[in-house]
């Protein structure tokens, strides 16, 4: 079968291609037309829209200017916000000419639908038929919202409005609202309300309804008026800067465009003939330039079929050529990336990687044969492992582009090598994460190997970036290895000296000294947290001082960062489990300060940085809560409550049920305050105080056990056991034990009921 040439082949290619170009020429043709008729039509529908507002503006800016003039010019207005200010002044009298006054505005703008005249002092309002107490209007809702500030400076949005508070109809209006006197503190306000169905009738006189549609909405995107039915293609949106109204204005979709059918059958013609020229086009070009390439084919065949013997696959076969070919430059292309790969530095860095992590068991002659190819020197008498980890590096990578990053790995990589080439010690490094440079400083014959000198080296590079660059490192060193299988243990001992850094994150640690001096460790701060966070879900304001104690304590007893930490970290977690029955709301206020202290505790400096920082997020939270629980208006009834609590917490018979009846509330709701203002329930909270004065009659005395059951409120001396066991730890009799044995008190909390702080 005879093969297709190529000049075939590539015809059948493009042509195909040609005729979808043309089609979408033409479309993109047709869209052009049709995107040119939507200009023209947006732009006469924007004008159409601009000369509706202007008209709306001009006609609601007179109002504007007429209430204004009256306000300064009209005395019995005045002197109806004053009527004390002339005696004798016959009131009816002066009511009545006010309200002439405003139904003749009435009169002169018929759009203005009703207008009333109010009073502060005595909370009446004056409109244009009647004399109204506050209670009494319609419009009441909106009067007290200008009473308390909330004056719109230009016209209002849509709104309903109705004279008097008993009529169900009310009319939507807009409204305008000027303060009397206007340029001083408002003793009254005069209030326009303009009907929005005039402003309609106005609008529609404008506007052709069964081709257009046009949209007026208010500041709060609320429809203040519409002419047509929307739902067409919306062509322009018109802002007022007067009102702060929108426009929206466009075609209905029963009307589409139907002019571009006038040019259809010309184009056509132009259509195809720019088919019929492309088809000569490409059949000239494809005719020229494939010319060559069928040539040399056909003497690639014929030179493929003399040597037959040699290459049987391609005889008669053009496309198995190509294909060969083809794959032969993939081959060679996979084999180019393959070597790439693997180059030396690649190699370097894979090797460090897999030497000092211990990823890869090697035998001494792998590693040796490993370092020969990669021309790396072996013998050397000692090798230490450094880590350089730098400090705050999420704040590092927000300020600097990773241009300026690599930029600084790079500064530190060179005053490593730098400093390690004027000590004689050869320097390996490479960057194994990203906070952190893995550096294996090989000593031999010239250089120092002893433990001091590396640590000086490292010492010097430290300061040096501490001086020189924009940022800190910290320097965390291994014990030195004798040989190529000691390197990997060294790796573990820096990373674990390097967590002994301290608090402010800035020094050079080296592991043998590490196992030296030992670990302090943390020391027990259970008690003092939990005072803290007790005393702060409390809101007693002495945990404020207590945190400053525990905070110093720390900053004295802990200079491993990792320590501080933990603790802190323990501390943020039981401050969130006090806050996790406490109400939606003051939860929502925890949580948020919550996040922000975790985040500080990601980049903190030192411990009083993040114990300042600590503090004025607890505060800040603090009065927050207390600020939502002041506008419950129950604190008159929490303190008495509470008192009453306090003096009658010895009483057996007291109960939930006894407070509600004695404070005239509903059990559920006393439940639920007594929740919210403590914390806790009020089962709790009594045992909490009954167990606390049964320690200060167990310390201070040598009652009986059942004794002391009966003087704190407990009819059974098993309830006792059971309630002071779960509060305190243990019983009675092996607390009073302790506490005569040691002194103090050794396995509880005292919870004085003279500290807990009012809810």
């Amino acid at each position: 079968m005879k093969s297709k040439s190529w000049f075939s082949r590539l015809l059948s290619a493009y042509l195909p291609i040609f005729y979808l170009v043309i089609v979408f020429l033409g479309f993109v043709f047709f869209m052009t037309i049709g995107q040119m008729a939507n200009s023209q039509m947006a732009q006469s529908s924007e004008t159409y829209a601009k000369h509706v507002m202007q008209t709306i503006e001009s006609t609601l800016e007179n109002i504007n200017l007429i209430v204004i003039r009256e306000i300064n010019a009209n005395e019995d207005i005045e002197r109806f916000l004053y009527p004390d200010s002339l005696p004798g002044m016959n009131e009816h009298l002066l009511y009545s000419r006010v309200s002439e006054k405003l139904r003749s505005l009435q009169l002169n703008f018929p759009m203005i639908d009703s207008i009333y005249y109010y009073r502060i002092a005595d909370r009446k309002v004056l409109s244009t038929s009647a004399l109204l107490p506050n209670e009494y209007f319609g419009d009441d809702i909106f009067v007290r919202q200008l009473t308390e500030g909330d004056i719109p400076y230009t016209w209002t949005g849509v709104r309903d409005y109705r004279l008097f508070a008993e009529n169900r109809i009310s009319v939507p209006v807009v409204s305008l609202v000027k303060r009397v006197p206007l340029l001083s503190t408002a003793d009254g306000f005069l209030v326009v309300n303009v009907s929005t169905e005039a402003l309609r009738a106005m609008v529609s006189k404008m506007t052709t309804q069964d081709i257009s549609y046009l949209t007026v909405r208010d500041g709060e995107d609320q429809v203040i008026l519409t002419t047509g039915e929307s739902g067409g293609d919306e062509l322009s949106v018109i802002r007022s800067d007067y009102a702060g109204w929108e426009i929206r204005s466009g075609l209905r979709s029963a009307y589409p465009y139907g002019f571009i059918n006038e040019f259809y059958y010309g184009w056509i013609v132009v259509g195809l003939f720019a088919v019929l020229l492309g088809t000569i086009m490409i059949v000239l070009f494809a005719r020229k330039y494939t010319s060559p390439i069928d040539g040399i084919l056909l003497r690639i065949t014929q030179y493929s079929r003399a040597k037959s013997q040699e290459l049987p696959e391609l005889v008669g076969d053009n496309p198995r050529f190509i294909e060969s070919m083809v794959d032969h430059l993939i081959e060679a292309a996979n084999q180019y990336s393959d070597a790439h790969k693997e180059n030396l530095l690649y190699r370097r860095r894979q090797l460090f990687a897999e030497w000092v992590g211990g990823e890869r068991a090697m035998d001494r002659q792998t590693w040796e044969r490993e370092m020969t190819e990669l021309r790396l020197e072996t013998a050397f008498r000692r090798r230490y492992v450094a880590l350089l980890e730098i400090h705050q590096y999420a704040g590092i990578c927000e300020k600097y582009n990773s241009r300026d990053q690599y930029l600084f790995r790079f500064v530190i990589e060179s005053v490593v090598q730098e400093i390690g080439a004027e000590a004689g010690v050869d320097v390996w490094s490479e960057w194994l994460e990203p906070e952190r440079l893995t550096v294996l400083l090989q000593c031999g014959e010239e250089g120092d190997d002893s433990d001091s000198g590396i640590v000086s080296l490292c010492e010097r590079i430290r300061q040096w970036i501490d001086e020189n660059l924009d940022y800190t490192v910290s320097v965390g060193i291994g014990r030195g290895a004798a040989d190529w299988d000691g390197v990997p243990v060294s790796f573990d001992e820096a990373g674990k000296a390097l967590r002994e850094k301290p608090v402010d994150g800035n020094a050079t640690i080296a592991y043998s000294e590490v196992l030296q001096r030992g670990r302090g460790g943390a020391v027990d701060y259970l008690k003092s947290v939990h005072l803290i966070v007790d005393g702060f879900k409390r809101r007693d304001r002495a945990w404020e001082a207590e945190l400053v104690r525990f905070l110093e304590e720390v900053a004295q007893r802990l200079t491993v960062r990792q320590d501080v930490d933990h603790i802190m970290t323990y501390f943020l977690f039981n401050l969130s489990n006090a806050f996790s029955e406490l109400p939606a709301a003051s939860k929502e206020i925890w949580d948020e300060a919550e996040s922000q202290m975790k985040n500080e505790l990601r980049q903190y400096a030192s411990v009083e940085e993040i114990g300042a920082l600590f503090l004025r997020h607890m505060r800040a939270a603090a009065e927050q809560i207390e600020k939502l629980r002041a506008a419950r208006n129950n604190q008159e009834a929490i303190r008495r409550v509470k008192a009453y609590i306090e003096e009658h917490a010895n009483v057996p018979e007291l109960s939930l049920g006894l407070l509600s009846e004695q404070f005239q509330m509903n059990q559920s709701y006393m439940s639920r305050m007594f929740k919210e203002a403590f914390g806790e329930n009020f089962v709790d909270y009594l045992a909490k105080i009954r167990i606390a004065r049964s320690i200060e009659l167990l310390r201070s005395t040598d009652a009986p056990i059942h004794k002391v059951a009966l003087e704190v409120g407990y009819l059974y001396t098993f309830s006792f056991n059971r309630v002071f066991k779960k509060i305190v730890g243990v019983t009675p009799g092996e607390y009073r034990k302790q506490s005569q044995s040691c002194g103090t008190a050794a396995a509880g909390l005292s919870y004085d009921s003279g500290e807990r702080g009012e809810r």
